[in-house]
C-alpha cells in the first residue's frame, strides 16, 4: 500500500492496512521457498543458502517483510499517538515515545525489535548485502511474532 502523494496519511484505513500486512506476510514463505533455487543457466550450485536463481524471490521476500514491518509499526504508532510516522527515523522516535509513555508497551520491546529486524530486512531489500536465506527466514519469523504482539496490544 502506498501513501497518498505529498501527505503522511495512508490512502486506506488502518484496518485495511492491517489486512494488507497479513496478506503480504502470507506470501513470504512461498518466496523463501522459491529463493532456495540454486540453479543458474542449467547449472546447479552447491551452496545451501540460496543460489543465483533465487535472487529475485529473496529480494521480494525481503521487500515484503520490510513493508509489513513498517506498516504494522505505523498502525501501532497511529493507534496510540494518533499520527503516522514520516519514515524510518520517525518510526524509531515514535516507538521510543510509546515506550516512555506506556510501560506495558515498553515490556514488549517494540523499539529494540523494530531496529534489529529492520537492519537485516531493509538492507537486503535496498542494498547489496549478504544474502543469507536462513537469516531472512529467521527475521520473517520474528516479524510474525512482532505482528502478533502489535495485534494483541491494539486489540485491548
Amino acid at each position: 500500500m502506498s501513501k497518498k502523494l505529498n501527505t503522511q496519511n495512508y490512502a486506506v484505513s488502518m484496518a485495511e492496512l492491517w489486512k494488507n500486512s497479513e496478506q503480504l506476510m502470507s506470501e513470504v514463505p512461498a518466496l523463501l521457498k522459491a529463493a532456495e533455487n540454486t540453479s543458474y543457466e542449467g547449472r546447479i550450485f552447491s551452496y545451501a543458502r540460496g543460489g543465483p536463481g533465487g535472487v529475485l524471490p529473496f529480494r521480494e521476500a525481503a521487500e515484503k517483510s520490510w513493508t509489513v514491518l513498517t506498516q504494522v509499526t505505523d498502525i501501532l504508532v497511529e493507534h496510540f499517538l494518533h499520527k503516522v510516522p514520516k519514515g524510518n527515523y520517525d518510526r524509531r522516535l515514535a516507538l521510543r515515545e510509546l515506550e516512555s509513555k506506556w510501560p506495558e508497551l515498553a515490556s514488549k520491546h517494540f523499539y529494540d525489535r523494530y531496529g534489529a529486524i529492520s537492519n537485516y530486512v531493509r538492507n537486503n531489500q535496498n542494498y547489496y548485502s549478504t544474502m543469507d536465506l536462513e537469516m531472512l527466514r529467521y527475521e520473517a519469523t520474528r516479524i510474525n511474532l512482532y505482528l502478533a504482539d502489535v495485534k494483541s496490544v491494539i486489540s485491548k
